[in-house]
């Protein structure tokens, strides 16, 4: 039994592991992102991530008590992003409409609302959030128009666009916030994202344009950075183990 254990947390061990990874992370890559994401949270793939964290930890573990500092970082980042990860999709299956972990608005200007909606169309219902956001503006901002676009008669790139929305939580001052595309508003627990944009027309008739705001709680993310700033320490202890070693080699041919 030792025997078995001191094999499945060696080094062979971990080289055959991060090659079905690698192959598997592949295989998922293929599926696309949202067979993937619906095959990843199966019970059984879930299951076997869990296993698969447990054992990296106990490596990680066993690595530490040998003061093996580089190797115990890489095993215990990777069981933190793992961990994180779990985390999360434990979050969304538990979802209810009081507490509801992801979902998008759709506003043009002026609108408030608490309410997340889901579908092609956010159509179906997802549950309400604990704060209100109110849409004060959307902005497109565009580069300057360059002479083709003059000449063809066509607007020049769109620059940028961002929704500036007025938020009110309970017991707080309402305050204004501009949420940008790779630049999400966090509030409550949820990250709220620039996710699209489009036209319609309000409820004079009149054309207007609208935002698509994505709200995603995932209480994980605090635990998948940690595990990734502790990855990068192993990777440096791991570094300069390595420069050491070569150095003193080359001192002992000397």
């Amino acid at each position: 039994m030792k025997k078995a254990i001191i094999f499945l947390t060696g080094l062979g061990a971990a080289v055959w592991v991060c090659l079905a990874c690698a192959l598997f992370s592949a295989y998922l890559a293929f599926l696309g992102a949202d067979r993937a994401s619906a095959f990843m949270s199966a019970p059984f793939m879930r299951s076997a991530v869990a296993v698969l964290a447990a054992a990296i930890c106990y490596s990680g573990a066993r690595a530490l008590t040998r003061r093996r500092f580089d190797s115990a970082a890489l095993h215990l980042g990777c069981a933190c992003v793992m961990a994180g990860w779990l985390w999360g999709q434990q979050a969304a299956k538990s979802a209810t409409t009081g507490n509801p972990a992801k979902g998008s608005m759709a506003l043009i200007d002026g609108d408030v609302s608490d309410a997340l909606w889901d579908g092609p169309y956010l159509t179906n219902f997802v549950g309400r959030v604990p704060f209100t956001i109110r849409l004060e503006k959307f902005i497109i901002e565009h580069y300057a128009q360059s002479g083709v676009d003059r000449d063809a008669g066509r607007m020049a790139p769109i620059r940028e666009y961002r929704s500036r929305v007025t938020v009110s939580e309970p017991g707080k001052a309402p305050y204004v916030a501009n949420i940008r595309v790779n630049r999400p508003l966090r509030v409550r627990g949820y990250f709220v994202y620039q996710m699209s944009w489009g036209t319609t027309v309000d409820k004079f008739r009149q054309p207007a344009v609208y935002t698509v705001l994505q709200f995603i709680r995932d209480p994980g993310v605090p635990l998948v950075y940690a595990g990734f700033a502790i990855l990068f320490t192993g990777v440096l202890l791991f570094t300069i183990r390595v420069f050491r070693s070569g150095r003193e080699a080359g001192e002992g041919a000397a």
